[in-house]
């Protein structure tokens, strides 16, 4: 009985971790990639939906000493990643972050991210008025072989 009281639980705080509502903007689908121990770096992924035009201005994780929103293109066959200064959200279009494109980089890992576990991040989210918001949330940490690319 007490084993599957945890699974019901372990299964629900999946579910919560994954998704969030903050004022307007809704989060989903929040996931890490597993890392090795000693990885320095790790990478995030998410589905941000803002009802407004906004943007992603800035993001943050206590699992990490910096954190950047990154796009990766492939010129040439050689794949380029950057740091954006801010990622826009346009009104109510899903913006789909993870693998071979737009992600959020974790740098300076304090530990490494096991799968079955979670990494807390505050999303900050400016709106066309200027005002912003803050969003934390807990992204689920996917094993390598299980990530969607």
């Amino acid at each position: 009985m007490l084993r599957k009281v945890k699974l019901v639980f372990v299964a629900a705080s999946l579910m919560i971790c994954t998704q969030a509502h903050a004022g307007e903007i809704k989060l989903t689908d929040a996931w890490a990639r597993a890392t090795a121990p000693g990885q320095e770096v790790g990478s995030v992924g998410v589905v941000i939906t803002s009802p407004r035009d906004a943007r992603l201005i800035a993001v943050s994780s206590s699992a990490a000493a910096s954190a950047e929103i990154h796009t990766m293109t492939m010129d040439n066959g050689v794949m380029k990643m950057r740091q954006l200064e801010f990622l826009p959200l346009p009104a109510n279009e899903p913006v789909t972050l993870g693998p071979g494109g737009d992600h959020l980089m974790l740098f300076g890992l304090k530990h490494a991210l096991k799968a079955g576990g979670t990494v807390p991040l505050t999303l900050t989210v400016q709106y066309t008025d200027k005002s912003t918001e803050k969003i934390k949330i807990k992204a689920a940490v996917r094993a390598l072989t299980g990530v969607k690319h």
